[in-house]
């Protein structure tokens, strides 16, 4: 988590955007490749950094221990205090394609679930407008259950 954060604070290195960490203590360890779940981490703090868009803010990065379907794993959030996602796009946010954005080509998102699914967890939005977006990430120990 803190490598894609470094590397997305490379792109916005004047953004007024206050950074808070929550890492529980005792995580399990998972099996998962490092680099592809990087990859989904750099989109989801990428993308909160542009919808913030230079305007002051909070990212909030939280990792837990948590159990799912039975499955014991942890679960990565990052939220941001910008305008959120309307309803209307909740169910479009993952699709190949789509797109809010003026020079996006709307992949990221559908990448980063492909990658999450690959892994045997998933990824869900709890965003309300206005109130910024929250995106949770629920990896298990093994890719089997």
């Amino acid at each position: 988590m803190d490598g894609a954060l470094e590397s997305v604070q490379t792109h916005f290195p004047n953004a007024p955007m206050q950074v808070e960490r929550h890492y529980a203590e005792g995580l399990p360890d998972i099996l998962a490749d490092r680099q592809l779940c990087e990859l989904v981490f750099v989109n989801l703090i990428m993308n909160a950094y542009q919808a913030m868009d230079g305007h002051e803010g909070t990212l909030r990065l939280s990792i837990s221990p948590e159990v799912s379907g039975g499955k014991a794993g942890v679960a990565i959030s990052v939220e941001n205090t910008g305008p959120g996602i309307p309803p209307e796009l909740h169910g479009q946010i993952f699709n190949p394609f789509f797109t809010s954005k003026k020079d996006g080509v709307g992949l990221g998102l559908s990448i980063a679930a492909k990658i999450v699914d690959d892994h045997r967890g998933w990824i869900r939005l709890d965003s309300q407008p206005a109130q910024g977006a929250h995106f949770r990430v629920f990896l298990p120990q093994t890719p089997e259950g």
